[in-house]
């Protein structure tokens, strides 16, 4: 870990120029109209001469008056702007040593010519935005991530990393990811929303928010904190929107739709967002697992191709009312669902002491079908001036039917038919749940913010699992792998937060939560699987402190917990082979987490280090191997506890007015301790993960953009996955001041596999696995947006079930 915080501080500093701190020097001047009267409240930016970066701003005083204090030694200019006047510019200027008095020349506005009146202004946001407690990915300003996925959009953005073989996502080397849907907590499990995420068009996205020291009002699940999906919308009076259509081909075809809609007139405003893709390719994996069993070595090669054919629908409609000045009422409804079919064929070969024993061939098909909806009614109201109380209740049903068919054959060492099978395992899993909650927030002073509230979630669900056998034209049940589980849980929370600014320069944050948590597992059989009551304190703090306009220093610490995921808890049992299952593990405790992170930002480049340590983390599919059944079952297990060190640096570059570049360089150490069998097992690995975009900028309206990522070797419990990385290319053309077209190409190298292996012969756990889930893909991508262009502030509204759906899986 030494020598990849080294690495990252040689590239910061080979890339950022250390400008002279701590400079005293004055600026000072006016602005005045045509007639030489002072122009009240103008505005007035100091901009650095070399990359027209703010460094700071202003309003001119009742004298028409405006002075910079505090400016260090380099070249500037001063620009000043008004309503129904033309933006003018000083020539450029130097400030050369520290304690000097610059009287700039008046700087005189004229008045805009009537037929310019009616300009409309546009700018183009930065892919990345570094925040004191998040990072933003402004999705629209990529090429690349037209008519991609939102799961393709994550595994190219700074620090994240998406393991599709477990259905996680980290950020920072840190799994445990709460994924939030317009500011509201998806409540479905783990693998449910990595396969959503998969269904989600992109060209539907306006931003992604890397939420790394959350609140205190979001709940205190995940160690590593949230990822918000802002989808579009738009604050426009009258009717207007946007739509889009996309067309590809990889291993199959791609197609997709977008539309979004927002009318907006008198006191209320519906709004209307409907996306729809499907998507075919082809799935291939193989695998290898070595036991050791009374002297005898029993090996298993497997191979699978699959294709997969998925649909997947995302549909929000929903209705704000404005009663008064001071209260609005919104009404939400949202629905999901995705729609998931497979064939598979695969054959595994059986060894026993390097000599052949039995062939195995088997044809499967799948179906895995989600469908959800939400209701959401929520009441803003302002009791006076920097005081609001926000109160809403949710109700969201998630439904999962999920059958599988098995037809399998065995034959000898010599090739002879032996005897064929036929098996069926179905799973249905539907949950609900109802969340309510209420918060307020009071301006106590001009420089402290106080924000408080409580929250209540109750949760059930059944999971139905049968597994049968063709018996002489019969199916007959199997009760050793069939079960019906029922849960039931429900947790309170109550919130207080402060913030502070506590001068010009420094900012602070802190708040304690508190949830108490009851939950109860069950099945036919046996009772109290799981009962569990339990109360916590969460508390968090942040501190940011500006040591001048271009250096900025921030600390911050948070406790979280991860609680078990609903269908790690009632399993379900997916077989590879005869020798090789997938389960979950009804025996799973919550994860305490303990992280601490300082960052350091210099103009528009940032480095961050922080540290974690998780008790109890949970990690996903874990082998165990049963060598007296000669079978690996696979399942989440906890560890004792993981630490994790990471360092990310962000740079970007401009190279020319037409060429831009950003590099996001994260560094990881991790330690992973666990017990295996009762024996500790200790394993330590070193990774790194590089980020990369290049936007050249061409005439007539076109653009391209290059983007990739590399990742290194990394852990997943006991499991250490191999290094990948992809490569992307983009060209934009612009038709018009509402019309685009892209073309990209996706994993242009074919490079996306993923590769896992145990090496542990003392442990009895010797295997590997590779799979393949994406393919080179061309795509194209036209998108016209239409309706009216003139702005008013839209509601800034929450729905308060952020923080639930994270548990539910796909």
């Amino acid at each position: 870990m030494k020598k990849i915080v080294q690495i990252a501080m040689i590239l910061f500093l080979v890339f950022v120029k250390i400008d002279t701190l701590y400079a005293q020097s004055k600026i000072r001047g006016s602005v005045i109209d045509a007639n030489g009267k002072p122009i009240i409240a103008a505005t007035v930016l100091l901009l650095n001469s070399a990359d027209s970066v703010l460094v700071k701003g202003t309003i001119a005083n009742n004298s028409g008056n405006y002075s910079f204090d505090n400016i260090a030694a380099g070249k500037y200019f001063i620009t000043s702007s008004y309503v129904g006047f033309s933006p003018v510019s000083t020539t450029l200027f130097q400030v050369l040593s520290n304690n000097e008095t610059i009287d700039q020349d008046v700087l005189k506005l004229e008045p805009v010519p009537s037929a310019l009146t009616n300009v409309t202004v546009t700018a183009k946001r930065p892919l990345y935005e570094q925040k004191s407690d998040r990072l933003v990915i402004n999705v629209e300003s990529s090429i690349t991530s037209s008519g991609n996925t939102a799961l393709e959009v994550l595994e190219r953005s700074p620090g994240v990393s998406v393991n599709r073989q477990n259905n996680t996502i980290a950020i920072l080397g840190k799994d445990g990811v709460n994924v939030m849907i317009n500011g509201k907590l998806s409540y479905m499990p783990a693998s449910a929303i990595v396969q959503m995420l998969d269904g989600m068009s992109a060209g539907n996205i306006e931003k992604i928010e890397l939420i790394t020291t959350p609140p205190a009002n979001l709940d205190a699940e995940g160690k590593a904190g949230y990822i918000n999906i802002v989808l579009k919308q738009n604050d426009n009076i009258g009717t207007n929107g946007s739509f889009s259509g996309t067309l590809g081909y990889g291993k199959g075809w791609v197609t997709g739709a977008n539309l979004n809609f927002n009318h907006r007139k008198g006191k209320a405003n519906i709004y209307e967002d409907f996306s729809y893709s499907r998507t075919r390719s082809l799935f291939t994996s193989s695998g290898y697992t070595r036991i050791s069993n009374s002297g005898n070595i029993y090996e298993t090669y497997t191979h699978n191709d699959r294709t997969d054919t998925v649909r997947f629908h995302n549909a929000r409609l929903g209705m704000d009312y404005q009663f008064s000045s001071r209260t609005v009422l919104g009404i939400l409804f949202t629905s999901n669902g995705r729609w998931f079919r497979q064939a598979e064929h695969t054959t595994s070969s059986f060894y026993k002491n390097s000599n052949p024993d039995t062939l195995f061939t088997g044809t499967n098909t799948e179906l895995n079908n989600w469908q959800d909806y939400s209701i959401n009614l929520n009441l803003q109201h302002n009791l006076a001036k920097g005081d609001n109380i926000f109160f809403n209740v949710s109700y969201l049903h998630y439904k999962n039917n999920q059958p599988f068919n098995y037809y399998s054959q065995y034959y000898n060492k010599a090739g002879t038919f032996i005897y064929d099978e036929t098996t069926r395992n179905g799973k249905l899993t539907p949950l609900n749940f109802w969340i309510s909650g209420l918060d307020y927030s009071k301006k106590l002073s001009e420089k402290i913010n106080l924000d408080a509230g409580i929250k209540g979630t109750i949760a059930d669900f059944t999971n139905e699992l049968n597994f049968e056998r063709l018996v002489q034209g019969n199916w007959a049940k199997d009760a050793s792998l069939s079960s019906i589980y029922t849960l039931k849980e429900n947790y309170s929370a109550a919130y207080i937060s402060l913030s502070v600014v506590a001068n010009e320069k420094t900012t602070l944050k802190g708040g304690l939560r508190y949830e108490y948590t009851n939950t109860n597992l069950g099945s036919e059989s046996q009772k109290n699987i799981v009962d569990r009551h339990y109360g916590k304190l969460f508390p968090n703090f942040s501190l940011s402190h500006k040591l001048n306009e271009k250096n900025t220093v921030n600390f911050s610490y948070s406790m979280r917990i991860t609680r078990p995921k609903f269908n790690d808890l009632a399993p379900f049992t997916y077989y590879v082979n005869r020798n090789f299952l997938l389960t979950g593990n009804s025996g799973l405790q919550p994860a305490i987490a303990h992280a601490i992170s300082a960052g350091y930002t210099f103009k528009k480049y940032f480095l961050q280090v922080s540290f974690t340590k998780e008790d109890d983390a949970t990690a996903f599919f874990q082998p165990t191997v049963d060598s007296a059944a000669n079978k690996t079952i696979a399942k989440p297990e906890n560890l004792v506890n993981q630490k994790l060190v990471s360092a990310v640096l962000s740079v970007p570059v401009t190279v020319a007015k037409w060429w831009s570049m950003q590099y996001n360089i994260t560094g990881t150490w991790q330690q992973v301790n666990a017990l295996y069998k009762n024996e500790q097992v200790k394993i330590e690995q070193k990774n790194i993960n590089i980020n990369m975009r290049q936007v050249f900028t061409l005439p007539k309206n076109f653009s391209i953009e290059l983007s990739g990522f590399y990742q290194s070797k990394q852990l997943n419990g006991i499991t250490v996955f191999k290094s990948l990385g992809t490569l992307d290319f983009g060209l934009r053309k612009k038709l018009g001041a509402k019309d685009a077209i892209n073309f990209s190409v996706n994993n242009l190298l074919n490079s996306m596999d993923f590769r896992g292996n145990n090496n542990l012969p003392e442990q009895n756990l010797v295997g590997d696995s590779r799979l393949r889930f994406s393919w080179r893909t061309f795509k194209a991508t036209y998108t016209r947006s239409f309706g009216k262009d003139k702005l008013k502030r839209i509601r800034n509204r929450a729905t308060g079930s952020e923080d639930e759906k994270s548990r539910i899986q796909y």
